[in-house]
């Protein structure tokens, strides 16, 4: 899934940004955002957790889950 992300990352890089975490490096991450599984994806906006989704996800329902979770003109 990380090679995905990272196109998807490229490819909206003027809609949203994609940022990473090591769950193991920070573990109060995890815990705060009650993070279950991995892969696991969380939408924010102004800095609120909007969405939250895993797994392996088709690359087209990826970005359709993003461009839902936030407010962009025209979605």
């Amino acid at each position: 899934m990380a090679p995905v992300v990272a196109e998807i990352a490229l490819e909206y890089k003027d809609t949203f940004i994609v940022a990473k975490f090591n769950a193991i490096k920070y573990p109060e991450i995890s815990q705060k955002y009650q993070v279950r599984g991995h892969p696991s994806y969380l939408v924010f906006q102004g800095g609120e957790l909007v969405k939250r989704f895993g797994g392996q996800t088709p690359k087209a329902e990826f970005v359709q889950n993003v461009l839902n979770a936030i407010d962009v003109e025209g979605n």
